[in-house]
């Protein structure tokens, strides 16, 4: 029977239950002296807990990438109306500058036939 609850309780910690059993009612020292904070993590209701926590994180850092991702778009965009804007304002120019040059083409042959004559 220990051995099923080392089995059942090393999923649940991160180290296992024999090793606990070795001082029941005290913590457990490390090697450097320290106090070891694994004891203290070994409950189903903190791993759900850190689960927990890790899923907002991820859920926040996924929020944030969209807001990123739909500012980064609504910029594209913009620009992409922008220079929209510039080709339809070059295009007017330009039929602009057409129509200019054939009324000087038309004033010039008129001009080079009176001077013919």
């Amino acid at each position: 029977m220990a051995n099923h609850l080392v089995k059942s309780d090393s999923r649940n910690c991160k180290r296992p239950r024999e090793v606990e059993t070795q001082v029941p009612d005290s913590p457990q020292l490390s090697s450097h002296g320290k106090l070891d904070s694994s004891f203290s993590e070994c409950s189903p209701e903190s791993l759900e807990k850190d689960l927990s926590d890790i899923g907002k994180e991820g859920n926040l850092l996924l929020s944030t990438y969209a807001r990123t991702l739909s500012e980064r778009a609504a910029v594209d965009a913009s620009y992409i109306d922008e220079i929209d804007g510039l080709f339809k304002e070059a295009n007017t120019i330009e039929n602009f500058l057409v129509q200019k040059r054939e009324l000087l083409k038309q004033r010039f042959t008129m001009i080079a036939n009176t001077l013919h004559r």
